[in-house]
């Protein structure tokens, strides 16, 4: 039997309760449409967008901003958490218009990091007009948010409704850098394809096994040798959409059908 963490069993005990408590809680009608939901892009561009979950430590936002400094055409994809957004910002005011200003994206992973089958539909939807209204108090703007991943890679029901009501792109991934070495994170970027969706987070800490800073140091200047660009999750998708709309998908089997992309 595999060994369960605190955090594991908690969350897996709670789901099963609450599906139990809520018999046919988020059942989705019979002609419900799944929205999009993209795990890479298009194979044939030699690029890959390099996301980050959760976003803590503003210092480790401001060093990933630097370490792209001597590649101007790289950028970032942050989903962001709402509280992460709000506590960041008390500590390192205008880290996060830095961060846009720079061409970086933003993207929604809940107000709070809750797993989203633990919640309704009306829940995810008030969550991300919550989330929605702290990044426009730390930008100082209103941006166009267009994609959404959630925590725990848990594509609920109550997920996919707020993806459909709110017009986002439901985000996941094909590749992840993060390990307890650096070398870990070198020897995952080794196995990168062409339109990956890269996975890391931002946290830095070796006692706890944590060296998302230290391995991204690493990894993309790595990357940008192997001659890889590095883009936002609007620039792979919108190229993604281009080619779907001109062939007969980007993959064998994906037909002309947008509303599973590149499904692996």
């Amino acid at each position: 039997m595999p060994h369960l963490s605190r955090r594991d069993f908690l969350k897996l005990g709670g789901a099963t309760l609450l599906s139990t408590a809520f018999s046919g809680f988020n059942l989705q009608s019979a002609d419900f449409t799944p929205p999009p939901i993209v795990y890479h892009g298009n194979r044939d561009q030699h690029y890959i967008a390099l996301t980050f979950d959760d976003c803590w430590h503003p210092e480790v936002l401001e060093q990933l901003n630097e370490m792209v400094a001597p590649y101007p055409d790289f950028h970032f994809t942050f989903f962001a958490v709402g509280d992460a957004l709000q506590i960041n910002e008390v500590k390192d005011p205008g880290v996060w218009r830095r961060l846009v200003s720079r061409g970086h994206e933003i993207g929604y992973h809940t107000m709070h990091h809750y797993d989203p089958a633990t919640m309704s539909s009306n829940s995810m939807m008030n969550d991300f007009d919550q989330w929605m209204d702290t990044l426009h108090q730390v930008l100082g703007f209103e941006p166009n948010v267009r994609f959404a991943k959630p925590p725990y890679d848990d594509i609920s029901p109550s997920f996919e409704t707020l993806c459909n009501q709110r017009n986002l792109v439901l985000t996941m991934y094909s590749i992840g850098y993060e390990g307890d070495t650096v070398q870990d994170g070198l020897n995952a970027a080794a196995q990168t394809q062409n339109g990956d969706i890269a996975q890391m987070h931002t946290y830095e800490d070796p006692n706890k096994g944590r060296l998302d800073a230290s391995i991204s140091a690493q990894v993309i200047p790595y990357l940008a040798s192997q001659g890889f660009g590095l883009v936002t999750m609007s620039k792979l998708y919108d190229d993604l959409l281009l080619q779907q709309n001109s062939s007969d998908g980007c993959d064998v089997g994906t037909g002309e059908s947008l509303t599973r992309t590149c499904v692996e």
